[in-house]
């Protein structure tokens, strides 16, 4: 504890050090024409206490009272009771045998005195002179030299002087050994922990010695189901991101984390004693503890730091530290599992700034040093109960059960069911409740908890950050400063904050909370028979009866029956969609691709079951046009199953295994994103923090090295790092995320919405995004074949009913409809297809008593056969379907003839699928050319394909036929066109866009020459614009312009002159839509997209690729993230087969009737495209307006800083009135009504900046830093060359500098606090600007009024006379004595003495008018700066010249 002692000396020391003041001029010292001020007579001194020999020596002016009732006159000149106990102020603390004679005190004089020609060099002397004179003790002759002859200071060897000023010396004043019992007990407590926590520390190696190699490295392995074991990882595994380490509890080490917390809180507890004490509130009397106001901010400034130092420790290490305290031993032996995780950030907009790379390097070096890369959570280790079987131990982590092997390694548990479909329905005949048992206890229930703190504990885990340990210690320093009126208003501001950010988390985790935590009951069958379960206990491998109107909570595959589900709240997808049973074939099962016709996701809802027993008609999977279809189906409930269900569902996985329980543990266990602005915010803290430093550094200069410099040097710090900025960015994201919520788009992640203001590349789906949901059925082209290999085009009809019989048919079976309650449930193409048909769904069980066909139609014509005696409907039998698949772009049906029992396959699909499958002298030879056309005149184009099977005596046998054999052999039938309209608003949204430079792009699994013409129509692409398609053919890739269908063979030159057409036009004037509109554009098929991944020349394409054109899911995410490479980008779609791009998006808009999607941060109910160009616009305007907050902020701070290190200067302090005014009104009200800045009505042709350190925002902020800091020079120039003015500057020598409320009692603080008040109002009207991004600045009506406000606030304390609300503030007011002497009224309020030897500071007319239009100089000068050179022509002029010079880094992508 030596050096706590020693700390707390060195403190003490450094407090009475208080003479280095630098002194560039000394005040008073000339007018301004250079001649010696006079010395000016200083009024309303207090005389100091007078000591005599006796009562009797007292001058008559202060005799001893006379004591009646019994009263006694005491040593201190009062009258009491009784003088024990009274001390006698003449003794200056000493005994009265210390001293040669006891001196008494007379009685305290209540009036003032004059000093005349008064130096504050001497001004006890001049005190004691004027006193003397005034009690008629010294002669009228007699000076400061001369009067101690007469009448001394204390001495205590005094005896013949009958009296005495009271000066007692200054080493008499109290103060600490630090031997005390209160710092002995400090020493002891702080010591001891220090010693205990060596000893432990030294104590938990020598236990842990060895046992670093039992750590485990893992990773999620599916386990062998027929084994029924785990799967293991390997230790060491370098690509496992799970590292395990087991702990045990210590005793001792427990003992240890308490006490930690213990003293943790002790500081904060000895802190608010220390500043209690400071204000009186300990034992009634200011310093009652502390003894005075040196040794008081000494012992908090030592006291400070250690907390600091101590509280900075514990918030770092917070999630390690009850592991440091407990002993790491064997996985085995562990009662505790610490799971580490590397943290991976993935930056946006990385940016190549040297300073910025450099600070992440040496970032990225600290935190590897320590550890801050790893993400630790500590998780208790389960043991469990079952039965059946051998207790077991376990971890949960992120919503995932880790079951401990034979091994002692945890390993995440899974069940193999099977790889293709026959093996999954073989498993599909239930479980025992003995293997359900040991499956859920090494599963876990299907239950995926999402655990959502409670306010309180939401809230301190809030607090647990740095940046609020920052705040704390500056409040700390404010309410220890006499500066608590202001520490308050920021407190509540940070407290208002920190709630505004729990609230937004808590609402969020509730809403994932309400998606995850999802149960039903279920029909389950277990041990052979079917029971009613909570769908907690279902595992995989359990049989399900689905019912309609039912929760699905697990994902599993149809193995009987058909369902139509609704799946908007996973996907988005509006419409619902059937499912059909699982087929008995070897075909592998992917739930994603191949298996999705057949497999329900956790998360959906089943809104009709369709079972072999099923009454109503059956058909295959599909989705519904109709919305209004879903509440009539929820509405059908069906009653309790009587024996067998007629639809089952086999589970596949459970919790985190499912499609949403990945979704979910993505939400809770997010990826870090750093956009660039967070990138820039670090160096930008540095630098502060560096300035900060700097500023410090002069404080202690200026103001000399005592401990009260060291408090306006964290004064300085705090105000240049505000505490409120963190506030800043969360009430600009809230206001943005409310705005939006009122126009119909909902978010899920506010920190995107900053992202979005910065998005370059907008990328869309094609159908239901930029077109209408529905498809009209336009016409048919039939295929003849007169003979072998000659194939020829019918002229297209409209009119299904006069193409033949057989097509009729395939048309009105090739399909996956069904009718419910005389509503069609289908994909948008079938359904329009089948009703252009006029058939009907008839059914089944009139024609089919066996349950053979999966649908009967029938023909709306009446058609008489031979032989027959009356004309009938034709009716045929679907007897097989398989269901459209992306991969394969096809759909296939066997339909069976009852008139001919011939059997036909018909396969329809896209119309290059369809070409490649078919038999080859079936297809024409203008059958490109045909389809061409149909697809360049915007038609959605499918082909049909037909082979007559004859009769087929077991139906069945079809069951068994490979896919690929099934559709093999058909002949090209017919050609089937549907048009595809835009959405009203879609062309005005892809204009808009363009005009705000965002580039627009088609990412679609349609034909790419559909997707041109829906880019033409849209204006995505201009109607004059050449457009090259890039397809695979004879595995090269060949490039056709899509109108003439010629091969380009240079394509690269073809590139490289519109590049330079392109950089010739940017050069030139123009609005960005003329200049960057491409005359060559590209479209790519799947096929050629892949062919560039591969050979790895997509990034030389990319951003001429305007059609993605066939794109599978998976290709829209791979597209979507080689934009991400290069620009921030955004991906709309309606949330179906996109989801992945959805999510993979920097900026992700999913088009759901959802309020609240889990697909993507953003959704609209809107389904609208102009939803994303309102996204766009709100996120540019959130934006500017955080970054307007920030500069605000920034600015602030550092003209904080040059008014305080000019205050110190001139050693005073504006009032605190002002201070107040400043840091409570002004910085808070007007940083609040910066972000209430609307947005733009159109999307500008830039994006606001994202870069703190940028030149745009580095020339706004220092611009007006560096003109207001010229100003204020000029102002205390003119100030010092009004006559007035010299020869009664303040000289603050005569004052304790820690009373720093006493020191604006000045022209000095007067004129600086009237320039830094116009100057911080004036900056948030100037950071207002920025009418490309918001509404013009005379639209923030809250800004405009605050602005206004508080500028005629200012102005009225510049130009009016003394007032009330002037005195408020010390400004041109004065002592009421002094202001009658001035001509000017006594004032009728209370205005508290003057600090200052002319009793007022107030400024005459003239100057006040000079000040005022100076001042309103200083304003235009700014707002011509901001508005000419940062954001007008003569910046744009740099810009362009810089650019000219250095060259431009940005790509200029073509819109």
């Amino acid at each position: 504890m030596r050096t706590v002692y020693f700390g707390l000396i060195l403190l003490l020391c450094l407090t009475n050090n208080t003479s280095a003041y630098p002194a560039f001029n000394t005040p008073n010292s000339v007018d301004v024409h250079g001649n010696k001020c006079p010395l000016l007579s200083r009024g309303g001194l207090k005389c100091p206490t007078l000591c005599a020999r006796t009562f009797d020596d007292c001058p008559s002016v202060i005799s001893a009272p006379s004591c009646g009732n019994g009263q006694q006159l005491c040593s201190d000149g009062t009258c009491q009771d009784s003088c024990e106990g009274i001390e006698n102020p003449c003794l200056c603390g000493f005994s009265a045998d210390q001293v040669a004679q006891e001196y008494v005190a007379c009685p305290t004089y209540d009036g003032r005195v004059t000093a005349p020609d008064f130096d504050p060099g001497l001004k006890q002397q001049q005190v004691e002179l004027a006193c003397g004179k005034k009690f008629d003790i010294l002669p009228s002759n007699a000076t400061i030299d001369t009067q101690f002859s007469v009448v001394p200071e204390w001495n205590d060897q005094a005896t013949d002087d009958k009296l005495m000023w009271l000066q007692c010396p200054t080493p008499q004043n109290q103060t600490f050994t630090f031997h005390e019992p209160m710092f002995l007990a400090f020493y002891c407590i702080l010591g001891g922990a220090l010693l205990l926590i060596t000893l432990w520390h030294f104590y938990k190696k020598l236990r842990e010695s060895g046992v670093a190699i039992h750590r485990q490295f893992c990773e999620a392995v599916v386990s062998d189901a027929q084994n029924e074991k785990s799967s293991a990882s390997s230790n060491g595994s370098e690509q496992d991101p799970l590292l395990f380490r087991g702990f045990k509890m210590d005793y001792f080490g427990f003992f240890l984390f308490y006490l930690v917390l213990l003293i943790t809180a002790g500081w904060i507890v000895l802190l608010a004693v220390i500043v209690s004490d400071y204000y009186g509130v300990v034992d009634g009397t200011a310093f009652g503890v502390f003894l005075s106001s040196p040794t008081s901010s000494a012992i908090f400034i030592f006291v400070w730091h250690l907390a600091a130092i101590w509280l900075g420790v514990v918030t770092a290490c917070q999630h390690r530290l009850r592991n440091y305290f407990r002993i790491e031993c064997k996985l085995a032996d562990a009662n505790v599992i610490q799971v580490e995780e590397r943290r991976a950030d993935v930056i946006m907009m990385e940016s190549n700034s040297k300073l910025l790379s450099r600070i992440r390097y040496y970032e990225g070096i600290l935190k590897r040093f320590i550890r801050f890369d790893i993400v630790t959570t500590t998780t208790k280790i389960y043991t469990s109960k079952g039965e059946t079987e051998k207790p077991y131990r376990y971890i949960e982590y992120h919503c995932t059960r880790y079951v401990q092997g034979e091994d002692d390694v945890y390993s995440p548990y899974a069940y193999y069911l099977g790889n293709t479909r026959a093996e999954l329905l073989s498993v599909a005949t239930g479980l025992s409740s003995k293997e359900a048992q040991a499956r859920q206890s090494r599963i876990g229930e299907n239950f995926v908890r999402v655990s959502v703190p409670s306010f309180p504990k939401a809230l301190f885990e809030e607090f647990a950050a740095f940046f609020y340990l920052y705040q704390m210690m500056c409040l700390w320093v404010w309410f220890y400063f006499n500066y608590y009126p202001m520490g308050l208003v920021q407190m509540c501001v940070i407290i208002i904050s920190a709630l505004v950010k729990v609230i937004v988390r808590l609402k969020s985790e509730y809403k994932v909370k309400s998606l995850a935590e999802q149960q039903s009951s279920c029909l389950v069958k277990r041990d052979g028979e079917w029971s009613e379960l909570d769908s907690r206990e279902l595992v995989p491998g359990d049989l399900v009866g689905l019912s309609g109107h039912s929760q699905i909570v697990c994902d599993g595959v149809i193995v009987r029956g058909e369902v139509v589900v609704d799946e908007s709240s996973l996907t988005g997808e509006a419409m619902p969609v059937r499912k059909f049973a699982l087929k008995p074939d070897s075909v592998a099962y992917d739930k994603l691709s191949s298996g999705k016709p057949f497999t329900l996701f956790d998360g959906t809802t089943v809104l009709q079951t369709l079972g072999n027993e099923q009454k109503e008609a059956k058909s295959s999977a599909a989705s519904s046009t109709s919305t209004d279809l879903k509440a009539t189906l929820v509405g059908e409930k069906h009653n309790a199953f009587d024996g067998e269900p007629d639809t089952l569902m086999l589970v596949t996985a459970t919790r985190t295994s499912t499609d949403k329980g990945k979704l979910i543990q993505r939400i809770l266990y997010p990826t870090t994103y750093s956009f660039i602005f967070d990138e820039h915010l670090r160096a930008v803290i540095l630098i502060l923090l560096g300035w900060g430093g700097v500023a410090f550094a002069l404080t202690i200069w200026l103001m000399g090295h005592d401990t009260t410099s060291w408090f306006y040097g964290l004064f300085i710090i705090s105000q240049i790092m505000s505490p409120l900025l963190p506030a800043a960015l969360v009430v600009g994201q809230s206001i943005a995320a409310e705005r939006l919520r009122r126009i119909k788009i909902f978010c899920v992640d506010l920190p995107r919405i900053m992202v979005t203001g910065k998005v370059r590349v907008f990328c869309f789906d094609k159908t239901g995004t930029l077109t209408k949901e529905g498809l009209e059925f336009s016409s048919v082209q039939k295929i003849e074949q007169s003979t072998p290999g000659n194939a020829t085009f019918l002229d297209a009809v409209n009119d299904m009913g006069k193409i033949d019989d057989l097509t009729q048919a395939a048309f009105a079976s090739c399909h996956a409809v069904t009718s419910i309650k005389d509503q069609f449930i289908g994909n948008p193409v079938d359904v329009e297809q089948f009703r252009a048909t006029d058939w009907e769904i008839v059914k089944s069980s009139e024609y089919d008593a066996t349950n053979t066909y999966l649908d009967t139609l029938m023909s709306p014509y009446l058609v008489k056969q031979p032989g027959d005696e009356k004309a009938t409907r034709k009716v045929v039998h679907v007897v097989k379907r398989n269901e459209f698949i992306h991969a394969r772009q096809s759909m296939s049906v066997a339909i069976l003839d009852p008139r001919t029992q011939h059997v036909h396959v018909f396969v329809k699909g896209s119309f290059e699928r369809i070409k490649r499958i078919s038999n080859q002298d079936s297809i024409p030879a203008t059958y490109d050319k045909v389809t061409a056309n149909w697809a360049k005149e915007g038609c959605y184009v499918l082909a049909l394909a037909h082979k007559d099977l004859g009769p087929v005596e077991n139906l069945k046998e079809l069951d068994a036929m490979d896919r690929d054999a099934f559709e093999s052999g058909c002949s090209l039938m017919s050609l089937i066109m549907f048009r595809n309209q835009l959405k009203p608003d879609t062309k005005d949204a892809i204009t808009e866009l363009k005009q705000g430079d965002t580039r627009t792009v088609m990412i679609t699994g349609d034909n790419a020459l559909n997707g041109i013409y829906i880019a033409r129509q849209c204006g995505m692409v201009t109607s004059e614009a050449r457009i090259l398609l890039g397809d695979i053919e004879k595995d090269h890739l060949v490039w056709r312009d899509s109108n003439t269908e010629e091969v380009v063979e240079n394509i690269d030159e073809l590139l490289l002159s519109d590049k330079e057409e392109h950089e010739f036009a940017e050069k030139s004037m123009g609005d960005v839509v003329s200049k960057r509109t491409a005359s060559l554009e590209l479209a790519v098929t799947a096929a050629a997209f892949d062919y560039l991944v591969v050979t790895d020349k997509i990034r030389d394409y990319l951003f001429n690729i305007r059609i993605f054109a066939r794109m599978t899911p998976n290709g829209k995410v791979e597209a979507v993230q080689l934009h991400m490479e290069r620009a921030i980008t955004a991906m709309c779609g309606d949330g179906g087969n996109d989801c992945g791009a959805l999510r993979a998006a920097h900026v992700g808009l999913a088009l759901s009737e959802s309020e609240a999607s889990i697909v993507s941060p953003f959704s609209s109910s809107d389904r609208s495209i102009f939803s994303c160009v309102r996204l766009l616009k709100h996120g540019r305007t959130a934006l500017a307006t955080s970054f307007s907050a920030y500069k605000f902020l920034i600015m602030y701070g550092e003209s904080m800083a040059w008014l305080e290190l000019f205050q110190f200067y001139f050693s005073v302090i504006v009032p605190q009135a002002v201070w107040i005014f400043i840091d409570s009104f002004i910085a808070v009200g007007l940083m609040f009504a910066l972000t209430q800045s609307k947005p733009a009505k159109t999307l500008a042709a830039c994006r606001p900046t994202a870069k703190l350190l940028g030149a745009h925002t580095l020339a706004s902020l220092w611009g007006q830093i560096l003109i207001n800091f010229v100003f204020l020079v000029g102002l205390m120039g003119l100030l010092f060359r009004q006559s007035w003015y010299r020869c009664n500057e303040f000289d603050s020598r005569d004052i304790d500098t820690s009373l720093w409320w006493l020191l604006g009692d000045n022209y000095e603080a007067e004129v600086i606090s009237i320039s830094q008040l116009f100057q911080f109002i004036n900056a948030a009207g100037v950071f207002n600007f920025g009418y490309r991004f918001r509404t013009s600045w005379w639209r923030n009506y809250v800004l405009v009024v605050l602005y206004l406000g508080f500028m005629a606030a200012v102005s009225v304390l510049v130009l009016a006379d003394p007032n009330r609300f002037g005195c408020l503030f010390r400004i041109n007011c004065g002592d009421p004595d002094v202001l009658v002497k001035m001509g000017y009224p006594r004032p009728s309020w209370h205005i508290s003495e003057y600090n200052s030897p002319i009793g007022s500071n107030v400024l005459p007319h003239h100057f006040r008018w000079t000040l005022w239009g100076y001042c309103l100089a200083n304003i235009f000068t700014v707002y011509i700066y901001e508005y000419f050179v940062v954001l007008g022509p003569i910046g744009q002029w740099v810009k362009r010249r810089w650019q000219r010079v250095k060259g431009d880094n940005k790509i200029a992508l073509k819109l």
